[in-house]
């Protein structure tokens, strides 16, 4: 009980990030039809999605941890982003250290990160190509994170301005390099885990969107870090009103539909 109070009163008293921190330009990629909005329903949300900074595979999870679980991430997200962005002396590794920290005051059990350095082997390919070889095993296999895996492979069939994408391509540019982050879910009766992959780019440009941006070999080095997160799905349920209470007014903002998905 001592958890779920102390994860209670880190949702209540957290300072977040809001949209008016953000400058015009960045926000403008957050906007969508009134429709597509409609569409977005906390109790039943799709096998996958952009949850704050990350792409979600939530095959393997089903809808009552959903909604809670993106709810979780996304406020752990903004919390960071309001200990760290706009100071000088905070980083993209400051902004993951608070995110981790703030996960397990909500509760979270948090690995150790492990870091890996990397090259893509292939050039002047896009990064969502390169980068799925290196998915497939920093998730656990073939067979983790099927949605995302397909969603990187038909990224060549779809419009770039698509809200789910413009919105992940915004939460990786929050410093001066580019990052890209995924998660692949799982639940059981008791618990839920999600072993979180961030793929760190040597890329400042900050007006391209990373997912098809051409590899060259300046930029084919990129650093990884691997952590797994695991939460009590009973906690998740307690939490999920009081996260919904104090993200209600910009959750649409950080949670988004991905495409091609069937509930």
């Amino acid at each position: 009980m001592e958890n779920y109070r102390s994860a209670l009163e880190f949702v209540e008293r957290a300072q977040l990030s809001s949209a008016s921190e953000f400058l015009e330009s960045e926000l403008e990629v957050l906007q969508t039809p009134q429709a597509a909005l409609d569409q977005l329903n906390l109790d039943h949300l799709p096998k996958s999605l952009v949850a704050g900074n990350t792409l979600l595979d939530l095959s393997a999870t089903p809808e009552t941890i959903r909604g809670p679980l993106s709810l979780a991430l996304a406020f752990a997200g903004r919390a960071a982003s309001a200990a760290t962005i706009g100071k000088p002396e905070m980083d993209e590794d400051d902004w993951f250290a608070e995110y981790k920290s703030n996960l397990m005051r909500l509760g979270f059990g948090v690995s150790p990160s492990a870091f890996v350095t990397s090259r893509f082997k292939k050039k002047n390919v896009a990064v969502h190509k390169a980068i799925i070889p290196f998915l497939t095993i920093a998730l656990g296999g073939a067979g983790v994170g099927p949605v995302i895996l397909e969603l990187l492979k038909s990224l060549n069939s779809m419009d770039e301005n698509q809200p789910w994408i413009t919105l992940f391509n915004k939460e990786s540019r929050k410093f001066d390099i580019r990052e890209m982050s995924f998660g692949a879910v799982a639940s059981d009766i008791v618990e839920t885990r999600i072993r979180h992959v961030t793929a760190r780019l040597q890329v400042s440009d900050k007006a391209l969107n990373i997912l098809f941006f051409k590899i060259t070999s300046a930029s084919a080095e990129f650093e990884s870090a691997t952590t797994l997160f695991s939460i009590n799905n009973n906690l998740l349920a307690v939490l999920e009103k009081p996260l919904r209470d104090r993200l209600e007014q910009s959750a649409l903002d950080f949670i988004r539909i991905a495409p091609l998905t069937n509930g």
